[in-house]
């Protein structure tokens, strides 16, 4: 049976990440506005690591790192827009939305490693 197909896994698939990218977004969105009941919305956060020192801990890019904390910062009212943030920092905005997006996935990966 197993001749058939040598690629098929006998153990199963795996299984679904418990820190997706969305929750790590909304994780982030709540810790920069100070809520506390994020929780409610995206589940219990991963050990008792302070959401805020994420990127400093997951994100290795100078750059990914300051495009990820512009937009937070623009999403909690703190500074102007995302759009004037790259404006003043000299960044094409479809590419530093793209660097917001990865930082979040680099998180995500850096948090489901963690055992």
């Amino acid at each position: 049976m197993l001749a058939e197909n040598p690629l098929r896994r006998i153990e199963g698939p795996d299984p679904p990440n418990p820190y997706p990218p969305a929750r790590v977004r909304l994780w982030l969105l709540a810790a920069w506005a100070g809520h506390t009941d994020a929780d409610a919305q995206a589940g219990p956060k991963p050990g008792d690591v302070r959401v805020q020192r994420w990127p400093e801990m997951y994100v290795a890019d100078w750059r990914m790192k300051a495009q990820l904390k512009a937009w937070l910062n623009a999403q909690v009212g703190r500074e102007p827009s995302f759009r004037q943030a790259c404006v003043i920092n000299g960044w094409n905005r479809d590419s530093a939305t793209r660097g917001v997006d990865m930082a979040v996935e680099l998180i995500s990966i850096g948090l489901n490693s963690i055992k």
